[in-house]
């Protein structure tokens, strides 16, 4: 597990973190919002972003279309395993049960 101050801000400067800055300007749950979001799937499809589920207190984010960008350590487990040593960004994408998320991340 990691702690917020891992975290680095979203920056928004790619493909997906301008589709990523039009969601976090909607704050409801518009039609809009809901194709954004698709958009950013699609997006994280061809760019070979991972899905998995997780739960808010281990990821911090909770509201679909937050994000963050992660410089995941040598020696990490679970979900992010995969991307040791690189820089990533995990993106919430749906909302489960309770504390539940689904999320996507990858490498950026």
């Amino acid at each position: 597990m990691f702690s917020l101050d891992d975290t680095i801000p979203e920056n928004f400067n790619d493909e997906i973190g301008s589709v990523l800055k039009q969601i976090t300007q909607i704050k409801t749950n518009t039609k809009k919002r809901q194709e954004l979001v698709s958009d950013v799937v699609n997006i994280g499809k061809k760019q070979k972003y991972i899905f998995f589920v997780g739960y808010t207190h281990r990821y911090f984010i909770g509201r679909i279309g937050q994000s963050f960008i992660y410089n995941v350590p040598k020696n990490k487990k679970g979900n992010l395993e995969k991307f040791k040593g690189k820089t990533i960004r995990v993106i919430c994408i749906s909302s489960g049960e309770r504390f539940v998320r689904h999320y996507m991340a990858g490498v950026i």
